[in-house]
């Protein structure tokens, strides 16, 4: 795997890859304390994975996931966030626009590592660093990124927590019994449930829906 390191402060980067430089499956790691920098050296072709700061000066970490996103897909980059910023709506906006995981900077080497190898290996799923999971639920759109959930799916999910049938949100969003089925399978397997009761439960949980009784 070959690694980029986008951050402004230089020894933070060079102390991020002296930890990661012991790990055998990391082929090269490259430090860019200039967003710019990254994006016109010919490394950023060959990056699988880049690691960047978001409070950054010229292009802040949202810049440079949104140029990563015009240029390559979440399957061809994979982007860490590694920041202090701990704030729900910043970190939804990373997620939103692109990036694979996000992390604090008071985070072990020893999950940074687990981190990488869960983005590398998941197209899917996003990494949530596990001291910033506490701050999530407060976002109202923490299940875009936590499951991934496509627009069309987020209908579904609607549909079937207000009680309607397969058949009845067949008729609604005018599509075939058997693709309302087969995004019923999808969305059973992102969300990790397996019975619809068990779906509902985890959508109210994640604030994704909201009984009229708890309104």
């Amino acid at each position: 795997m070959n690694i980029s390191i986008i951050d402004d402060h230089k020894l933070v980067s060079q102390l991020l890859k002296l930890s990661l430089s012991q790990f055998d499956f990391i082929e090269s790691i490259n430090i860019f304390n200039d967003a710019e920098q990254f994006f016109e050296h010919a490394d950023f072709w060959q990056t699988n994975l880049l690691i960047t700061d978001m409070l950054m000066p010229k292009m802040n970490g949202v810049d440079v996931i949104n140029k990563c996103r015009g240029l390559q897909t979440k399957a061809e980059l994979k982007i860490l966030v590694l920041s202090t910023v701990a704030d729900a709506v910043i970190i939804n906006d990373a997620f939103a626009i692109g990036a694979n995981g996000y992390l604090g900077k008071d985070v072990s080497i020893k999950e940074l590592i687990k981190a990488i190898k869960f983005v590398d290996a998941e197209i899917n799923r996003s990494y949530v660093g596990e001291g910033l999971k506490s701050v999530l639920p407060e976002c109202p759109l923490y299940d875009s990124f936590k499951f991934n959930l496509s627009p069309r799916e987020k209908e579904l999910l609607n549909n079937v927590c207000v009680g309607k049938t397969a058949k009845e949100i067949s008729t609604d969003l005018a599509l075939s019994l058997n693709t309302v089925q087969s995004y019923m399978k999808q969305l059973m397997r992102k969300m990790e449930v397996k019975r619809t009761p068990d779906l509902i439960l985890k959508a109210i949980k994640y604030g994704m829906h909201h009984p009229q009784y708890l309104a």
